[in-house]
């Protein structure tokens, strides 16, 4: 793959001569004949939309007034850390989700960063964009496909209580819980190996991991993706360090890594709270969680796992494999963590996760070929 991201400014920079040479055209004639010289991008193809639905990427603004019924309360779906996120229609009558983003408290650049990233990358993994619009001056909007599960936290939290009272929720089987595991890792596996340089996520946890109707993992929360850090020199665009937690920049791949120990940890305790933002790990609250994966006692396993699971003996070989797989991801020393690539290869094969070993090559906790 060609060097997509070697630049960061210069291409958020085209991006925003290029959008707003096309307002200015719309508006003043005289202006047509520079906007035309400016060559338009190929827009990202998504495979789980039909061509006529990516005919267009850019929407007015009364479209977006309409779609949401106005930005309507009944419409609200959340604030997210963004911007206010909507739920919508469009004519066609595709269901989306529009981000209202106030850019009086966003930085400008975190905007067309997402959008430039949607222009250089495909990949069925990432929540399907389906345009924006640009030329309100105080809001800008990114319009979503629609996913019917929302984010794993909040599918997670609307659901959990319901299930504890007796009903069958037959997501909350580990086959499901194992299949979203699986896509998070193809997603980040994309990012880290199939980009050059490599990009790292840096927002991964319950919330950014969004499920379509079939609990399809596609990853949401895109503003942040950066190139990964080098060591010496770290990135422009890092938001610094954050040793309390992951011990190494926020912009390498070891902490997209990190942070995905944190959500197959989840999946398999069922306490969707290591990831968020709000978590504070206590000092002796993660050590206590993990000293239960054990390679020489598979069982204790049991003292952590998802009391809604039933775990017979071949189950409890997977989930501990899953956990150890977690464990190996949330290694204190970056050094030692595995890459993507090789966790996600013991996720297709959790059985193949023996005493600690993989296949006969030591990478952090896991031993890989």
């Amino acid at each position: 793959m060609s060097r997509i991201y070697d630049n960061w400014e210069r291409l958020v920079g085209a991006t925003l001569l290029r959008e707003e040479l096309r307002l200015i055209a719309q508006r003043t004639p005289s202006d047509l004949s520079l906007a035309s010289s400016i060559p338009s991008p190929p827009p990202s193809p998504s495979p789980s939309l039909s061509p006529s639905s990516l005919a267009r990427s850019s929407f007015t603004y009364d479209e977006i007034l309409q779609a949401t019924n106005n930005f309507s309360g009944s419409n609200l779906i959340m604030y997210a850390r963004t911007g206010l996120l909507f739920r919508g229609a469009l004519e066609a009558g595709i269901r989306v989700v529009v981000k209202k983003v106030d850019l009086s408290l966003i930085n400008r650049t975190s905007l067309m960063r997402e959008l430039e990233f949607y222009n250089k990358v495909s990949h069925p993994r990432f929540v399907p964009l389906l345009g924006h619009c640009l030329e309100n001056d105080n809001h800008k909007f990114l319009v979503y496909k629609y996913m019917p599960h929302t984010d794993l936290h909040s599918f997670w939290s609307r659901n959990v209580v319901p299930f504890y009272h007796g009903n069958n929720l037959d997501w909350l089987k580990w086959e499901t819980r194992l299949k979203i595991a699986r896509g998070v890792a193809e997603g980040l596996c994309y990012l880290h190996h199939k980009c050059d340089p490599p990009l790292v996520h840096r927002n991964i946890d319950a919330s950014s991991i969004l499920l379509d109707d079939d609990f399809e993992v596609r990853l949401g929360r895109l503003h942040e993706v950066c190139t990964q850090a080098k060591e010496t020199n770290g990135s422009r665009f890092s938001r610094g360090f954050d040793r309390s937690i992951s011990g190494t920049s926020d912009a390498t791949c070891a902490y997209d890594v990190y942070r995905f120990g944190m959500v197959l940890l989840e999946l398999v305790t069922g306490r969707m709270k290591y990831s968020l933002p709000s978590y504070r790990i206590t000092k002796d609250s993660m050590p206590n969680t993990l000293s239960n994966v054990s390679s020489q006692d598979k069982k204790l396993i049991l003292n952590i796992v998802d009391g809604s699971l039933t775990v017979d003996e071949v189950l409890l070989k997977d989930i501990w494999a899953v956990a150890f797989v977690a464990k190996a991801c949330l290694d204190p020393k970056p050094s030692r963590r595995p890459q993507m690539s090789y966790v996600l290869e013991a996720l297709h094969n959790p059985s193949t996760v023996v005493n600690g070993s993989w296949k006969g090559k030591r990478i952090g906790l896991i031993q890989f070929n």
